[in-house]
């Protein structure tokens, strides 16, 4: 394969590995009765955010290969968030798991955060 089509790939060869580590970690069954936690519930909630920041900033990558700067942050944000939304609704159906509009609310956090860096990183490189 030549370095040509590798530079083409990889950015979405890491956006399906991406989508299967989330994927792979919302179908893993439920099952914490403890007590509720404020410090396991923060933490657990950055990780939604940290996964669509990562998300987010993966698609833009592989968007802005071929498309305009806007245009590539606006399908990958959108993008993210639909998945986020799937995601979500993906874990209603394993057990001891629950989908809440919440946690896409969590999830665009983390994609709002990725976008804002995009832009800012963008307005940096023009200077």
């Amino acid at each position: 394969m030549g370095s040509d089509k590798l530079e083409k790939i990889l950015p979405w060869l890491a956006v399906l590995v991406w989508l299967a580590v989330i994927f792979g970690l919302s179908a893993m069954e439920g099952h914490d009765i403890r007590p509720f936690n404020l410090f396991y519930f923060i933490e657990r909630k950055a990780f939604h955010i940290i996964e669509y920041f990562i998300l987010n900033f993966l698609l833009y990558w592989a968007f802005s290969r071929n498309i305009s700067q806007k245009r590539a942050l606006l399908f990958s944000s959108v993008l993210a968030l639909l998945y986020a939304s799937s995601d979500e609704w993906h874990q209603t159906f394993v057990f001891g798991r629950t989908g809440t509009p919440r946690d896409v609310a969590i999830d665009l956090i983390g994609i709002v955060l990725a976008a804002i860096l995009i832009l800012k990183f963008n307005q940096w490189k023009k200077k």
